[in-house]
């Protein structure tokens, strides 16, 4: 059986032969990891930036997101439909119901539609993008899907309601007669419309009378079209076109009675993309702030002491970290969302920490004279980096597994660039770090012999100015001003008893209050939350909420396995259809404003002398080729998923669909109880289907939430604590666990009082708290099973505290330098991962230098007064370490 001890001094052996490999080569340690990173690099152009939520924040197993798929293969064509809104107010900001208001806005429908084309080919308009049906899959060729309120007035100026004589007389009175007349018509037009189906999803700031509950005015409306994504590209050249021509001043120029807005695919987007390149300065500022403090840090700014040089590392070690990670991505063909940037920031700051660990332990091996220095180093270093940079690593593994894309994709992400971060530690920066000790002994300063050196360390050492060695004696080393900090001020309070308790009893009963606080976080993500802050597409979703208070949802209810010559079948379809209508929140009939295909195309049976059940499906092409109404009845060719024979008629239905509004809060909350709703009333009556619409996957992914995270975090806390019983004892293993549990009850607990939603960002910075706060206990865990003094607690604590205090706090600052930046980013979600960064640390640092060492104390009180020796007490420290060939000797023979 291999002990523990054996085991770590075998790991130990092994980094120290990486250093003595590294320190006979360093330009082929260099060279080599260099070029490992560039070649993976490669794979970097085949990343798919991905900016559609849908495929970024939703999980792909949830039960919306199989409709979603579902409903996309079968009336989508297979992929999501791009889109192409307007907001159209009276620059007057009066009511648009007036004659010259809708003519305009019938100009601009025209431009969209007919007069604008394709940059490269301008004889492709928006009727070669847009979505329809086609006869080789639906049996007729259809008109373009749209949806806006012009509908009524059959998309023509002329249609729409004026006075037929103007009077002679045009004085202002007379004027204001005609107009109102005018208005009068329209307003009857649309109240006529708004009877049969709401049209608030088309006319915002409506005005009703309080009597009749007719509308009476509206400040603004809607227009909606929908584009079909093609392979070749070509939507992107027409999508641009409109961009163009549909700028704020050729709008203003052009309809000089409309106030507009526009909001399409293509520009949301772009828009998106745009936070990278907003907040690359601060990025490559993070970097910066770390050289600077790593230039402080490594030595003085003397001419033998600098280390600017070793400083710079950091540069080309975070970008050969994020250049591996990114071009491993590319070449598993991932996706990669914006909230991939922010791991630059944390590598930054994390990446410090194991840099300066690395320096230390150099120190100290110049300081005892080794002559090996490099391996030396490593044998102490390597271990400590490998801890730290693995326990990150499986925390973002675990969040690899989690079912959210952009989640996935993040975690990924970043444990790839920790883990080549780790192997750039340990061969990169060592081989600077040696390079850059001959360079000060050959090019600032007269060379020095190796004992010359060693007496400048040793007396630098003496001085306090170099390593502070793990053992403090007050006698024989003075301590510096963090030390005494924490000997003379933190560590007797910790000692005493009121300070124990008082942290025990603080800690425990602060995160029970701040968990208990955060379930009631609410969840959700804003699309205003994904652009930059000066962003057009705020103000437009603004403008959306103000305007559209009650906004209309248009909901697909998707039918299958109906057997639509089944009279039966039919009857309980039509008693769903009327359950549905029952619902006080939906405010059309099923089928919306002309009623539905199967009714219409039922009345086309009767109407030819067929039987609407035994004949269903005879002459089905004719059908759509005819009038539904005030509608051509291709409009419903979309409607029906089937086959269709050489006669036209159409002899199988995979699924149909049936179209109805709903105006409930689009608070996710009460919309999934909505979906569940009916959902309930569909699996009451038998029928076979689902419901879609888009917000309907938000909704369930929010429910979910709570579920995802309790579940990840537990996995993630039982893996940390796995390694953390590999490397370290029981009881620090215990008392770490339960400090990371505390600090991620902190987390959410303040988020809450942040105003922020729990949601994938939130969930990411969960899950990455767990492996990035560790470190702050780890060590603390470490010095104080390792202390000199066994016997007494209180002394061990000052001795671990004294020791590596002011190392924890220098850790999290570094962590803070890296990612300060970010609170200044152009985003909000970005902003999102500052606050909970800086959380980690604050809360990280709070548990590793007060809270732990006050539970391990505690714990060797109790063991001490109930009698457990060192071994049974789970503090009890390893037994000095053998010589590394010795202990490589004896797991090599376990082995």
């Amino acid at each position: 059986m291999i002990s523990k001890e054996d085991f770590l001094a075998y790991c130990a052996g092994k980094f120290g032969k990486l250093g003595a490999a590294v320190q006979k080569r360093p330009w082929t340690a260099i060279a080599v990891s260099s070029l490992i990173a560039i070649l993976f690099s490669m794979g970097a152009p085949k990343v798919n930036l991905e900016t559609e939520g849908v495929f970024l924040w939703i999980p792909t197993t949830s039960e919306t997101y199989v409709n979603f798929l579902s409903y996309n293969d079968d009336y989508q064509d297979g992929a999501k439909l791009n889109f192409l809104n307007f907001i159209i107010m009276a620059e007057d900001g009066g009511s648009i119901f007036r004659k010259s208001i809708l003519s305009e806005v019938v100009d601009v429908h025209t431009d969209v539609t007919v007069n604008i084309t394709e940059v490269e080919d301008t004889s492709k308009s928006f009727s070669d993008h847009c979505f329809k049906a086609e006869t080789a899959k639906n049996g007729i060729d259809s008109g373009c899907q749209m949806g806006n309120a012009l509908e009524i007035f059959s998309y023509n100026a002329d249609n729409i309601p004026a006075s037929a004589v103007r009077e002679s007389k045009n004085d202002a009175r007379s004027e204001t007669i005609l107009t109102l007349a005018s208005q009068a018509d329209i307003l009857a037009a649309i109240n006529a419309a708004d009877s049969i189906s709401p049209v608030t999803a088309s006319f915002g700031g409506l005005v009703r009378d309080l009597s009749t509950g007719e509308i009476t005015s509206a400040d603004s409306m809607v227009l909606w079209y929908g584009l079909k994504n093609s392979p070749d590209g070509s939507l992107t050249d027409f999508e641009k076109a409109v961009v163009d021509e549909t700028t704020p001043s050729k709008l203003t120029a052009k309809y000089p009675l409309l106030s507009m807005q526009r909001l399409s695919s293509l520009a949301f987007d772009e828009e998106v993309v745009k936070l990278v390149s907003n907040d690359m300065p601060l990025f490559i500022g993070a970097i910066y702030i770390v050289i600077i403090f790593l230039a402080l840090t490594f030595g003085r700014l003397t001419c033998s002491e600098n280390r600017v040089a070793l400083a710079f590392v950091a540069l080309p070690q975070v970008f050969l970290s994020l250049a591996f990670a990114t071009g491993c991505q590319g070449m598993s063909g991932s996706l990669i969302s914006t909230l991939n940037f922010t791991i630059g920031f944390i590598l930054a700051g994390v990446s410090v920490d194991d840099m300066i660990v690395v320096e230390e332990f150099y120190k100290r091996a110049k300081a005892k004279g080794c002559e090996n220095i490099l391996e030396e180093t490593m044998k102490e270093a390597g271990l400590a980096v490998f801890l730290t940079s693995f326990t990150a690593v499986v925390a973002f593994m675990v969040g690899a597994f989690v079912d959210l894309p952009a989640v996935r994709s993040f975690c990924i992400c970043a444990g790839l660039s920790f883990c080549y971060n780790f192997i750039l530690n340990v061969t990169f920066f060592p081989a600077f770090l040696f390079l850059d000790e001959r360079r000060c002994g050959m090019s600032c300063c007269p060379s020095m012999s190796k004992d010359e050196e060693l007496a400048k360390a040793k007396a630098k050492e003496e001085e306090g100015e170099g390593f502070v060695s793990d053992k403090v004696d007050d006698a024989e080393a003075p301590l510096t001003v963090p030390q005494t900090i924490f000997a003379k001020a933190i560590t007797p309070f910790l000692a005493s008893s009121v300070g124990q308790v008082t942290v025990v009893v603080g800690t425990f009963a602060a995160a029970i209050f701040v968990l208990l606080y955060g379930l009631d976080i609410e969840t959700g993500l804003s699309v205003k939350e994904v652009v930059p802050d000066d962003s057009f597409v705020i103000t437009f979703f603004d403008t959306l909420e103000e305007k559209f208070d009650a906004q209309t949802k248009r909901i697909a209810f998707i039918v299958k396995g109906v057997d639509y010559k089944d009279s039966s079948n039919l009857e309980e379809l039509e008693a769903l259809f009327t359950d549905i209508e029952s619902i006080e929140t939906v405010v059309s009939q099923v089928g919306l404003l002309n009623g539905h295909w199967l009714y219409h195309y039922q009345t086309f049976l009767e109407n030819n002398g067929h039987d609407k059940y035994t004949d269903f499906g005879k002459d089905y092409t004719t059908f759509l080729g005819g009038n539904c109404g005030n509608v051509p009845c291709n409009t419903y060719a979309l409607d029906v998923v089937g086959a269709i024979d050489s006669n036209g008629d159409l002899i199988s239905v995979k699924s149909s669909r049936f179209m109805f509004d709903e105006v409930s809060v689009t608070d996710t909350g009460p919309v999934w109880k909505l979906y569940k709703n009916l959902e309930a009333k569909r699996k009451a009556s038998g029928i076979d289907g689902y419901y879609f619409v888009e917000l309907f996957l938000y909704a369930e992914n929010d429910s979910l939430m709570f579920d995802y995270l309790f579940r990840s975090l537990g996995v993630t806390l039982v893996a940390v604590a796995t390694i953390m019983f590999v490397f370290t004892d029981a009881a620090s293993t215990f008392y770490i666990t339960l400090c990371v549990a505390c600090i991620d009850c902190h987390l959410l607990g303040i988020a809450r009082m942040w105003d922020t939603r729990l949601n994938s960002v939130l969930f990411t910075c969960m899950i990455m708290s767990v492996g990035l706060c560790v470190d702050y206990c780890v060590h603390i865990a470490h010095a104080f099973v390792h202390a000199e003094e066994k016997k007494d607690p209180n002394k061990r604590l000052k001795e671990a505290l004294t020791n590596l205090g002011p190392a924890v706090l220098k850790g999290g600052f570094t962590t803070l330098l890296g990612v300060v930046l970010l609170s200044m980013a152009s985003s909000s979600v970005f902003r999102m991962f500052f606050k909970m960064l800086f959380l980690t640390v604050l809360f990280g640092v709070f548990h590793g230098i007060i809270a732990l060492p006050v539970f391990l104390t505690l714990h060797q009180k109790m063991a001490n007064a109930i009698g457990w020796g060192a071994e049974d007490n789970g503090l009890g420290e390893f037994t000095e370490r053998q010589t590394g060939q010795r202990q490589e000797e004896n797991l090599n023979n376990a082995l």
